[in-house]
């Protein structure tokens, strides 16, 4: 039987599952006027978490996507939101000239998404029109993939797919799509979907720097379970792991959570883990 591909779309409504507490912290500052930056790598979320926020909102909403319009029409109601999403595929002067047209405008507020690129805009550049408040996005806690998966088989395909959103859809509808329930297994949906997960681990892998991320990534996939920053610190020679760590979560690469009151960092994503190993025997 063939499976038809796994075709992503924005979770809203209720199948957007988790994250509601920075949904309500969006909610909250798009009501109070604020303008938003949504950072995160790539199909982590993005979209779904700015829609949902926005759900119920008595405003007018202007949503436009800069990744497919090289020059998108801006027609602002003043009063209005106006979400960009894939800000950062404009080149810097670009995204400065159409702030500035947006924010002249006179909306209520303005809510950009984008990469790596986007924040270190918003990071350095003090000549945008718009003050941002920026929320940095992750992979998903392991509650919340449990409760996306919606089966006693979470910490299987966790391992997998590191808790990353469109990893872990990915492999359920390629699961769900089998008829025959002795090919329903991890296993057969990772060999099923190698045609699009593959794809998108190599996108995903282009996006590590090979400097002191690549190195940080390698030394978390080589320990094989979560470590702490400090001594990752002292095992890497990184000075600013933190910094490092941070865009590693951002892009969705490794996980950064709390375990048993301890700070600890994992690359928990095998589908990544295994590629990122191999390339790096290929090149040595």
């Amino acid at each position: 039987m063939v499976i038809l591909p796994f075709t992503p779309c924005p979770a809203t409504g209720d199948a957007f599952l988790g994250r509601q507490g920075l949904v309500r912290n969006l909610r909250g500052r798009i009501a109070r006027g604020e303008s938003l930056a949504v950072i995160g790598g790539p199909k982590l979320g993005k979209t779904s978490l700015v829609r949902t926020a926005l759900h119920g909102l008595d405003h007018t909403v202007i949503e436009i996507d800069c990744g497919a319009e090289s020059s998108p029409r801006i027609d602002v109601v003043p009063g209005s939101i106006v979400v960009l999403e894939n800000l950062d595929s404009f080149a810097d002067s670009a995204i400065e000239s159409l702030l500035a047209r947006v924010s002249a405008a006179k909306p209520t507020g303005i809510i950009v998404t984008g990469g790596r690129r986007l924040r270190a805009i918003l990071g350095h550049s003090g000549t945008l029109a718009v003050s941002f408040r920026v929320f940095p996005l992750s992979v998903l806690l392991d509650g919340e993939t449990r409760r996306l998966i919606g089966r006693d088989m979470s910490a299987g395909l966790a391992a997998w797919t590191g808790n990353h959103p469109y990893l872990t859809k990915l492999l359920l509808h390629y699961m769900d799509g089998e008829r025959d329930e002795n090919h329903r297994t991890l296993e057969h949906a990772v060999a099923a979907g190698r045609c699009q997960w593959e794809h998108f681990v190599q996108r995903l892998a282009a996006e590590i720097s090979k400097g002191p991320e690549r190195q940080l990534l390698c030394y978390l996939i080589e320990r094989g379970k979560p470590v702490n920053p400090t001594l990752a610190q002292s095992e890497t020679g990184i000075r600013d792991v933190k910094g490092v760590a941070d865009m590693l979560v951002y892009m969705g690469v490794i996980s950064r959570w709390i375990r048993n009151e301890e700070a600890t960092l994992f690359a928990g994503c095998r589908l990544l883990n295994d590629f990122i190993t191999a390339k790096s025997k290929a090149h040595a």
